[in-house]
């Protein structure tokens, strides 16, 4: 987009359009000026400017980039005729993207492939959206018939060309007349281990400036995914393992989750409440040094496993009768293997006397 071709005049907008009415204006125009619809030899020509302002106007970077170019321009054009310099090009400005990780690619460190996009200007024209050809060639807004089609009916002087049909410049069909291009290159990152949620990382002049600006820096915002097994808090991981009420019982190994694959816990026989959790929801065991690693290789947090009793939803006969006999042998002696039930029993025992009485 030219200095010339304002992207606010060319779809008819203040200077202070919203995003909404900007994309209102662009299909209005677009609906009028896309070749598929309108047959006009100058169709094709006004729809890619259309779209160059559309596309300028929607990207902050590009249009951020165009206006200090134009402003630049503007405070330069009272010396030119001393033969001043061109002013440089707007300063480097930074550059922040979002980087998404998987909990492991945190926890271990990964290399990564991100994209970046950036307008430059058109090596074709310089930036200037227009190319000079040797000889006059026909207005595409009035195909060299110097009038167009006027708003209410008739015909008007073409502003493209002043009314002489022929040009010995046109837009530029590389850049559609914006004076920019857009270039995507591929950057490899390598994330070290033990980054947080919310972490950034600093590549130092990566974030391109147009031209040969000088390039500010990429900061890279980390967003760490949620996992199916494990809650990050600090650098402690947390993780819910359910486990057969009779394993708790009985005690002995079962395999619980690290971010290394799985490591043995052994429980104590009994279902001791520190291990089960009294309230049947499960108590929290920690295991130092299994959690989320440090920097550096300093280390890691803790990892806090929860086991969840699983009871099972059905007994066949023969389990009945196991489970009697041990209902039996543990009524044999409350007080010891079951405290709690003893007490209880107790309360009763002193409510049925005191109903009697």
């Amino acid at each position: 987009m030219t200095f010339a071709h304002d992207p606010f005049i060319t779809l008819g907008l203040h200077r202070d359009a919203s995003r909404e009415e900007v994309k209102r204006a662009y299909r209005r125009l677009a609906m009028r000026w896309h070749p598929d619809r309108n047959p006009s030899a100058a169709a094709e020509s006004e729809f890619k400017r259309i779209k160059a302002a559309y596309e300028l106007l929607l990207d902050p970077q590009a249009y951020a980039e165009w206006n200090a170019a134009r402003q630049a321009a503007a405070d330069s054009a009272g010396s030119a005729s001393t033969g001043a310099a061109e002013p440089a090009a707007a300063g480097a400005t930074d550059v922040t993207q979002r980087l998404d990780l998987t909990l492991a690619e945190a926890a271990h460190g990964c290399q990564k492939t991100i994209e970046l996009t950036r307008s430059a200007r058109c090596p074709t024209c310089a930036g200037s959206g227009r190319v000079h050809h040797a000889h006059s060639v026909p207005c595409a807004q009035c195909s060299g018939c110097g009038r167009v089609r006027g708003e209410r009916g008739g015909t008007r002087v073409c502003a493209g060309c002043a009314g002489r049909g022929y040009l010995r410049e046109a837009d530029c069909t590389d850049c559609t007349g914006s004076g920019w291009r857009t270039h995507t290159r591929t950057l490899a990152v390598r994330v070290p281990a033990g980054v947080l949620d919310g972490e950034r990382l600093r590549l130092a002049r990566q974030a391109k400036a147009a031209g040969d600006g000088a390039a500010g820096d990429l900061y890279l915002e980390l967003r760490i995914a949620a996992h199916p097994l494990f809650a990050l808090h600090g650098r402690d991981l947390h993780c819910t393992v359910p486990v057969s009420i009779f394993r708790l019982l009985l005690g002995g190994r079962i395999d619980v989750p690290t971010l290394d694959g799985l490591a043995p816990l052994d429980l104590p026989p009994g279902g001791a409440p520190e291990y089960a959790g009294e309230s049947g929801a499960g108590a929290e065991l920690r295991l130092p040094g299994r959690g989320f690693p440090k920097k550096h290789g300093r280390g890691a947090g803790d990892l806090l496993v929860r086991l969840q009793p699983v009871y099972p939803t059905q007994l066949g006969a023969a389990d009945a009768k196991l489970l009697e006999k041990l209902e039996a042998g543990l009524h044999g002696n409350l007080a010891r293997r079951a405290p709690a039930l003893a007490e209880w029993k107790a309360l009763l025992a002193g409510l049925a006397v005191d109903g009697a009485s």
